[in-house]
Order: C-alpha cells, then sequence, then structure tokens
C-alpha cells in the first residue's frame, strides 16, 4: 500500500471549512501531474482520498492515468479518529493508495517518521501493525531550482 501526503497546497487557512476546500498551489499541480510517471512501477487498484480538495487533486491525474476513480474517505482527513483511519487501511488491498495529510501519518506512526508534501510511504500489513519500509519522494521537477529532501527522517 502507498501513503501519499497531498501535494504543495500553500499554508493552511482559518477557517477549517475554507481550509477543506484550499487548492493545491502551482508546485503542487506540477507535482500532481508526475505522480502517474513516478509510481509507473507500482500496481494501483484503488485511489482512495482525504475529502480535503488538496488531498482530491494531488491522486485525481493518477487515478485517471489508471482508470480508477477517486474514492473520497473521510477516515483519512486531519481530524480523523485513528481508529477510523486504521479500519479504512485494513481493508484495503495492498493495491491501493491513499491521500492524506501530515497529521494523520503522525498518529498513524506515532510521530516517528516525516513525510514532505508529494512524498510517498510504502506500507506493509504485517498482521494487525502498519509497518513503514520505502520512503519516495516525489521526483523533481525538470529545471527545478529548488532541491527537496532525498533524506529518509526518522525521529526517536
Amino acid at each position: 500500500m502507498l501513503i501519499l501526503r497531498h501535494t504543495s497546497a500553500g499554508e493552511k487557512v482559518e477557517p477549517p471549512s475554507a481550509d477543506r476546500a484550499r487548492p493545491l498551489d502551482t508546485r503542487g499541480l506540477a507535482d500532481a501531474r508526475r505522480l502517474p510517471m513516478a509510481l509507473a512501477g507500482y500496481p494501483i487498484e484503488r485511489v482512495v482520498s482525504s475529502p480535503h480538495r488538496r488531498c482530491v487533486d494531488s491522486v485525481r491525474p493518477l487515478a485517471r492515468d489508471r482508470g480508477v476513480d477517486v474514492e473520497i474517505r473521510e477516515e483519512l482527513a486531519p481530524d480523523a479518529l485513528l481508529v477510523d483511519t486504521r479500519a479504512l487501511l485494513a481493508e484495503l488491498p495492498d493495491e491501493s493508495i491513499v491521500c492524506t495529510h501530515r497529521e494523520v501519518i503522525e498518529r498513524l506512526f506515532r510521530s516517528r517518521l516525516e513525510c514532505e508534501k508529494g512524498g510517498i510511504w510504502v506500507i506493509q500489513s504485517r498482521g494487525a501493525r502498519l509497518v513503514p519500509v520505502e520512503y519516495l519522494p516525489l521526483p523533481e521537477a525538470p529545471g527545478s531550482r529548488q532541491p527537496r529532501s532525498r533524506k529518509l527522517v526518522r525521529s526517536r
């Protein structure tokens, strides 16, 4: 299973209802368009997303490329309960990608790992546990001047 942190969408806005509708910025749109090529070697049967616009827009090009719909699930929203997120992930096939938020990734893995915007974790299920096995930073845009971190970042 792949867990994607949505691509770049600028800074958080208030109120929360407005933040749900926050669109991707220019960099985020470009990164979303590169996802199909970046994940060409991964089998993906389901594309599941937080209902926040920035998540849906991050995976829309990938879903279109794979000929599947984006499934919208509240269990991937920033304020979702951990038990609900875990239950959703447990029911998804290994050939899924989920798009969510930093807060959700931190809750799932007790803040032991980080993920840059547009970064992807390859996750394996080992019984009831989710184990991150590989981090895939989104490839650089051609001609990009801003370097991205390529390091696997783990705290503790």
